[in-house]
């Protein structure tokens, strides 16, 4: 029996593929699509890996299942411990990251991934997750421009950090376009610290916000950043 689990709200789309649980396996496929949902708060999928394939970033169509059992590297206390499986027709890649659920299964840890996990997606993390992070910060300057023609507002930005702390990419989601340059120039001059998974170094996304504020008089106004 197989059940379509729709994740288009999450950014990926697919169908969630109860087979391969057999009589009596130690692993709940109940809880499949729950894993899912939990995993899709922490990964996304990374706009510069390209299939061999097709020569495209992962595709959004792919289908979910679980492992036929526990993994290993799940810890014995931890009743909710999947092995989450993504694969997309027609690409070679075949994503698989071990999660341990919390108590109600409202969220999770990942434990471990596998290298096309680690090529073809990134880590997603929040601003508590991203401070520790964070090495060095730079403070955007607000255009004479942007002063001149009273523009304040918010920049907010996607950064790629690599397996070894580099900034791989930076786009603007959203903001004023006389900050937006500002903030990109002052972004690429973040530095950031390695993140690992089970001794794995991976690729994270890390949110970037700078609010500008109104300029005083011929003066640029205060700048906040977060995280």
């Amino acid at each position: 029996m197989a059940w379509l689990f729709c994740l288009c709200a999450f950014g990926l789309g697919g169908a969630w593929n109860g087979n391969g649980q057999s009589p009596g396996a130690a692993v709940d496929t109940s809880i499949g699509p729950q894993a899912v949902k939990v995993l899709l708060k922490h990964v996304t999928i990374n706009p510069l890996a390209s299939d061999p394939n097709t020569h495209k970033p992962l595709g959004t169509d792919g289908s979910w299942s679980i492992a036929k059992t526990r993994p290993q590297a799940c810890p014995q206390s931890s009743a909710k411990c999947v092995e989450v499986i993504y694969a997309v027709p027609g690409q070679s890649a075949k994503c698989s990251w071990v999660l341990a659920l919390d108590g109600a299964g409202a969220d999770g840890t990942i434990l471990d991934e596998n290298d096309d996990a680690g090529t073809y997606m990134v880590r997603t993390l929040s601003d508590s997750e991203a401070k520790p992070l964070i090495a060095s910060r730079a403070r955007p300057v607000t255009p004479p421009i942007a002063v001149a023609a009273r523009v304040s507002g918010t920049v907010a930005m996607k950064v790629l950090v690599g397996t070894t702390g580099e900034i791989e990419h930076v786009a603007v989601v959203s903001g004023p376009a006389m900050l937006q340059q500002a903030s990109l120039d002052a972004a690429r001059k973040w530095t950031f610290k390695p993140m690992t998974i089970n001794a794995r170094p991976v690729r994270y996304e890390v949110a970037l916000v700078f609010t500008f504020y109104p300029p005083i008089g011929s003066m640029p106004g205060a700048i906040k950043m977060t995280p």
